[in-house]
């Protein structure tokens, strides 16, 4: 079997889409599968064309309906060939981009959408009722992380770190952990908050660091090699996830597959990786947040069991072997018989 995959972005800061398709790409590849992986940032259509007439897939799989679906609505039926749309997050998260008519477009004409969990696939229905393509869920898989050695990151060896890693953009609200946390600092000076992450809306970071300017307790990294967030997690006490809106992100699976404990906002996409209390803490509002945070700082022991669940939980429900076999299980059910192993 041979699949195109179209991913939104291939450099700048990293971003879940970067992550997801390249683990994707890798693990088809380990599953006997021929791909090829284009990217809209970097590759014109015609450019793309051009790829696929040598590659002549099967197949193509397109990652985030707004920012690549019209593409690859475009290049399958030039094709006539099958392709499969995976909702990645903002793509149904955001009305702006959800109801854009390229948007809707890609995914009225998909054969298959795939959505990452199952409340995803509930409201991508409902949103839009009418959809000819089947609706299948396939959530995601992580791989554990590698720590490297000799990684302090200028991060003091005593303090309790709170570690937010997000780009800097509207939707990863990095100011409400700064807020929050601004009075707990005052009489906590082991208390760190660091926040790992590059630009991607310069206004908002513009705003995030100069609110900085005055917040010594705060530490941003800027953006961190993907290879090295593995020591960065494990240098973390506790991991936040603080967005307006996720689907299900990278970061919490990250962190939790190493066995740190994690504090996120309760929002549907968290939801689906933290089970509040047993793999994770999920927090209502700045108030719930601050007392979270303050119980959790005070017992070790605590953070550890939590983490050590968490890590159980990850390394059994999100294998990413699994997650290649379910997206070739939906690939062959595309496809001609004749084309079936």
């Amino acid at each position: 079997m041979r699949v195109a995959l179209i991913s939104p972005y291939s450099h700048g800061p990293m971003r879940g889409n970067i992550i997801t398709v390249s683990r994707i790409t890798r693990f088809l590849g380990q599953a006997g599968v021929a791909t090829v992986t284009l990217a809209v940032d970097a590759c014109s259509f015609s450019g793309m064309k051009r790829h696929l007439a040598e590659f002549k897939p099967d197949l193509i799989h397109g990652f985030h309906a707004h920012y690549c679906g019209i593409t690859t609505r475009r290049l399958a039926e030039q094709m006539q060939i099958p392709y499969v749309m995976t909702m990645t997050g903002s793509d149904l998260n955001d009305p702006l981009l959800r109801c854009h008519p390229d948007t809707v477009s890609a995914i009225e004409g998909a054969q298959a959408i795939v959505c990452f969990h199952s409340s995803d696939a509930d409201r991508l229905t409902a949103f839009f009722p009418n959809l000819c393509g089947d609706v299948a869920v396939v959530p995601q898989g992580v791989e554990p992380l590698p720590i490297v050695g000799g990684n302090s990151f200028g991060i003091r060896h005593d303090s309790f770190i709170l570690l937010l890693p997000a780009a800097l953009r509207p939707v990863k609200r990095v100011e409400f952990p700064v807020i929050s946390l601004s009075q707990l600092a005052k009489s906590d000076q082991l208390l760190q908050l660091v926040i790992a992450g590059g630009i991607i809306d310069n206004d908002y970071a513009a705003s995030i660091r100069n609110m900085l300017s005055d917040k010594p307790f705060v530490t941003w990294l800027g953006e961190v090699p993907h290879e090295r967030m593995g020591s960065l997690y494990e240098r973390a006490d506790l991991v936040l996830n603080c967005s307006l809106s996720e689907s299900m992100p990278n970061s919490l699976m990250e962190a939790m597959a190493l066995g740190r404990p994690v504090l996120a906002a309760n929002i549907p996409g968290n939801r689906s990786l933290v089970e509040d209390g047993k793999t994770g803490w999920l927090y209502d509002g700045e108030e719930d947040f601050e007392r979270l945070v303050l119980q959790i700082r005070e017992n070790e022991t605590v953070r550890r069991d939590m983490g050590q669940r968490a890590k159980e939980y990850i390394k059994t429900t999100f294998s990413p072997q699994m997650e290649a076999t379910r997206y070739l299980s939906l690939y062959r059910s595309l496809l001609a018989p004749s084309m079936q192993p």
